[in-house]
């Protein structure tokens, strides 16, 4: 015992008891640390300010993250200015004493010029020279020269008619800046039994004498129009949680910005509400953690190495939420929520997997600005697949409950938008985003399970997973020897790949058996025009065709010994001999046709076929049929989608009628959609290759009949 009576050995096993809590302690704070900065990082996109300029177009569909009612200064302004432009100008009344005054000076004009017309020692010139000196009269020369030819009964009858037109003109209204309104009817108020000749002159006459008797009021109208401005109200601007700012792919307008500004979206500023809300949710989600470890896998949650596990994969999964999830654009339906699920499933169990797929929900509802869409739809692709894995589930297993998980997702966004959007074009586009989550958290789940320790058995699926890999030896030598094949094989790769996902072939084992098909092309790779830079000099060409023939023949058979030696999986082989079934190599055989025509002799047809077997699996006619529309469309070049169309019709059309696929088990419908797509995958996948003869008409195997004609 020490001075207070305590033994050594209980402060040791007190201690020994403290330092599993306290680290225990630690790794939640961690963990609640982690949450909370995950959430509230302002680097990623749910905290990240949009930059926007009016006219930029929208890079996601930014939705409102909370209910907002504010004055829109835009439509405010807009709504006063459109009062203010409502009001006419205001006019002060007419004054009659312009008009007596006009009355007056169209006198004066007349009698001015009945004096100079009088004049008996002027000449034409100098009276029209005398009018042109009156500064109100601005009449033409012709009208002057009228006013001084005209006999003076036409003059006292346009005297009469000009002052009339002036008086009348000048009684009524005449306001400032619509002289011309009344000029232009003053040939309407012309006497019938006026001269026609002289109505242009009276008109030009009084026209000139007509001006404004009612000018604008200009502090009138401001007060009017301030009056009516002052009336109008504060316009507001309302949007609801969730509900769209901007669309995606559109302009962003003067509106938007101001919406977006109003619910702090330009500035990453965060308010103590976000930070007491996120802190919350942390400490939340790490006491339900604790609690349900504790209670229901008390001796699992004991090793600390499991718990740190659990909480980083959390981590991981929240933070790739953050960069999906915010602003719910479509991607965020790809979110591979269920492949927490199934992770966790096959680490500690249904009922904490469960646990985890609820928290991790209602984050990504928190996450998505309080959708309960978002939150729901994530809780149960979780839920159904830790559901229906199975522990020690194979990878079968983990594409069954990836499917289970899809079919929740979908699901779900049929229940909350069956309501109001069956109709839109966004929910199937949603539902095929549910559809692929299931298969992307699936590949998640293996992916992370085998980074921690390959806590599944999935040695099928782990050795296609290891034959794909680029640095595998037999890829490496295909790389580094045959480089033109090993890009032909990866434009296959692709063909493949997506018509066996389109038909719901093993994707997989298809994609493993297409990088392995043509490894045989290693024994002699530069006979192959696709590993040779200049097409143009070719070995064949100073062979004969039998001897060609032979040489590409024997591409397959090297494949198939070198994949013995390599000791690649059976299913793996089987592509090596089956991708070219029983075919014709075209090009020789038409060749070598040629020459035995020319020479008379007979010939043998046999040795220019591949010697099988015809394809004995979905996975491997596709690769055949891959393979030849590859080779035919990057031949011919199609330049228009149509005649691709027809290019790889074409070639897969010679394959059925060479029975070719007779053993594949693909059915017509597989076909359909293996044409399409192909038809997909080939657009801009045009490569030089040799286009051989038979792209045009299919030849056909020994022995075989085409129509009632054998051909040999």
């Amino acid at each position: 015992m020490n001075g207070n009576g305590v033994k050594p050995n209980s402060w040791r096993g007190l201690a020994a008891r403290l330092i599993p809590i306290i680290k225990g302690i630690g790794i939640a704070g961690l963990f609640v640390a982690g949450v909370t900065m995950t959430l509230l990082f302002p680097g990623l996109p749910s905290r990240q300010p949009y930059d926007l300029a009016v006219d930029d177009i929208a890079p996601e569909d930014i939705r409102a993250p909370r209910a907002i009612t504010y004055i829109s200064q835009i439509d405010t302004l807009a709504a006063r200015q459109a009062a203010g432009a409502s009001i006419a100008d205001v006019y002060d009344a007419p004054d009659p004493r312009i008009g007596r005054q006009q009355v007056r000076v169209a006198h004066q004009i007349i009698d001015f010029v009945r004096v100079v017309r009088a004049d008996p020692l002027a000449d034409g010139d100098l009276k029209a020279a005398y009018l042109a000196r009156v500064v109100a009269l601005d009449i033409a020369a012709d009208a002057s020269r009228m006013l001084l030819s005209i006999s003076d009964d036409q003059f006292e009858q346009l005297d009469r008619q000009t002052v009339g037109l002036v008086e009348e003109a000048m009684s009524g209204l005449v306001r400032e800046g619509r002289v011309q309104d009344v000029t232009r009817s003053l040939e309407l108020k012309i006497s019938s039994d006026f001269p026609e000749a002289l109505i242009p002159v009276a008109v030009d006459l009084a026209s000139e004498l007509v001006i404004p008797n009612s000018v604008l009021n200009q502090a009138a109208t401001d007060a009017a129009r301030s009056q009516a401005v002052d009336a109008v109200p504060d316009a507001r601007q309302s949007y609801q949680p969730g509900e769209v700012i901007a669309r995606a792919g559109e302009p962003i307008d003067a509106l938007d910005l101001e919406a977006l500004s109003a619910l702090g979206l330009t500035s990453n500023a965060l308010s103590a509400e976000e930070i007491m809300t996120a802190a919350l949710t942390s400490l939340l989600s790490a006491a339900l953690f604790v609690i349900y470890l504790v209670a229901l896998r008390p001796a699992w949650a004991a090793n600390l190495s499991h718990v740190r596990l659990v909480a980083g994969l959390f981590l991981m999964f929240l933070l790739a939420a953050q960069f999906l999830i915010p602003g719910q654009q479509p991607i965020a339906y790809l979110f591979p929520a269920a492949a927490l699920a199934m992770t966790i499933r096959a680490l500690a169990g249904l009922e904490i997997a469960a646990l985890m797929a609820v928290v991790l929900g209602g984050m990504a509802g928190l996450i998505a600005n309080g959708s309960f869409e978002i939150a729901a739809y994530v809780t149960v692709t979780g839920l159904l697949a830790a559901g229906t894995l199975r522990q020690g589930a194979r990878l079968a297993a983990f594409f069954q409950s990836g499917l289970a998980a899809a079919i929740g997702g979908a699901a779900t966004l049929i229940v909350f938008r069956l309501p109001t959007q069956i109709g839109t074009p966004d929910l199937p586009l949603l539902l095929g985003f549910a559809v692929l989550n299931g298969l992307f958290s699936t590949g998640a789940t293996v992916v992370i399970l085998v980074a921690v320790g390959g806590l599944t058995s999935l040695v099928t699926s782990l050795q296609l997973v290891d034959l794909m890999r680029p640095d595998h030896p037999l890829q490496r030598r295909l790389q580094q020897e045959a480089l033109g094949t090993y890009q032909h094989t990866l434009s296959v790769v692709n063909l493949v790949e997506a018509a066996a996902e389109a038909i719901n072939a093993d994707a997989l084992l298809a994609r493993a058996g297409t990088l392995y098909h043509d490894i045989g092309k290693l024994a002699n790779p530069g006979f192959f025009i696709e590993n040779r830079a200049d097409a143009g000099n070719s070995p064949q060409d100073s062979l004969a065709p039998a001897m060609s023939a032979q040489i590409v023949l024997s591409h397959v058979r090297d494949g198939l010994e070198l994949g013995r030696k390599s000791r690649l999986p059976q299913q793996i082989i089987a592509f090596i001999g089956e991708h070219h079934g029983t075919l014709p190599i075209a090009f020789f055989l038409d060749k070598a046709k040629k020459e035995a025509e020319n020479g008379g002799h007979p010939f043998d047809e046999r040795p220019y076929y591949y010697s099988g077997p015809i394809p004995q699996s979905r996975e491997a006619a596709i690769l055949m049929l891959a393979d030849g529309c590859e080779s035919a469309v990057r031949a011919n070049r199609p330049p228009t989608i149509e005649e691709m169309e027809s290019v790889i019709n074409r070639i897969i059309q010679q394959r059925v009628d060479l029975h070719q696929l007779d053993n594949s088990g693909l059915t017509l419908n597989d076909i359909q959609v293996i044409k399409h797509s192909f038809l997909r995958t080939l657009r801009g996948m045009y490569h030089p290759r040799i286009k051989y003869p038979g792209d045009e008409k299919p030849p056909t195997t020994p022995g075989q009949r085409v129509g009632t004609n054998r051909v040999y």
